[in-house]
């Protein structure tokens, strides 16, 4: 996810939010993710052998604007920048994935529900579609032959997220800081049909690699 990307959702996010700023609730927040990419067959020999990369964490910001048509609904657009991990495989005998990286970004739009509960605490359920961007880099020694690999691939899918966050409405008259917590889950998760040729993933393989959980502290502002 580039930075130029985030600053165009920032400025698409406050032209809309820009419709009754009185009346409406706008949120920004910058959250930081863990999620682990998914196991993954890298050899039969003659049985399956797996990897999966290790628990990876991304930082990311999204912005929140109420519906003036409904209220308790919002808008989102967000993103996430990159987030890295290794691959843990290492045996002399099949190969080595260790000096081998799985880095995931994403952008991401959807709608939520927020529900409240008093002033300061809100319960929201949220349905975003996330362009997942997913890529393998390294060198990779496989049956003895060492391949430098640079393969990406975007994965388009949605996801369903639940928050919980405390907003502290004695501080400020009109911006108010809130913090909170929040998990995913993918709705559609590709599997994987084939193993990866020595040194080679394909696009499926990449997105066999994607992450089906995630979860996030956040912090931010609402005015």
């Amino acid at each position: 996810m580039k930075i130029s990307s985030i600053l165009i959702m920032a400025l698409a996010a406050g032209s809309l939010g820009a419709q009754d700023a009185a009346a409406l609730d706008g949120r920004f927040q910058v959250f930081v993710q863990q999620d682990r990419p998914s196991s993954i067959v890298i050899a039969q020999t003659p049985g399956n052998v797996t990897d999966q990369p290790k628990v990876q964490t991304g930082v990311g910001v999204r912005f929140m604007g109420e519906l003036a048509s409904a209220p308790g609904f919002y808008y989102e657009l967000g993103g996430m920048l990159d987030a890295v991990s290794y691959f843990t495989f290492n045996d002399g005998a099949v190969g080595n994935l260790s000096n081998v990286k799985f880095t995931e970004s994403y952008w991401s739009l959807g709608a939520a529900y927020m529900a409240k509960f008093g002033e300061a605490t809100t319960l929201g359920v949220h349905v975003e579609g996330r362009g997942e961007s997913l890529r393998v880099q390294g060198n990779a020694v496989i049956a003895g032959t060492t391949t430098s690999l640079d393969q990406g691939t975007t994965y388009l899918r949605p996801w369903v997220r639940g928050s919980a966050d405390y907003t502290f409405t004695g501080i400020g008259t009109r911006v108010h800081p809130f913090i909170g917590l929040d998990g995913a889950f993918a709705v559609t998760k590709t599997s994987q049909t084939q193993v990866p040729s020595p040194g080679t993933f394909d696009n499926r393989n990449l997105c066999s690699l994607a992450p089906k959980y995630s979860y996030s502290a956040y912090a931010g502002l609402r005015f």
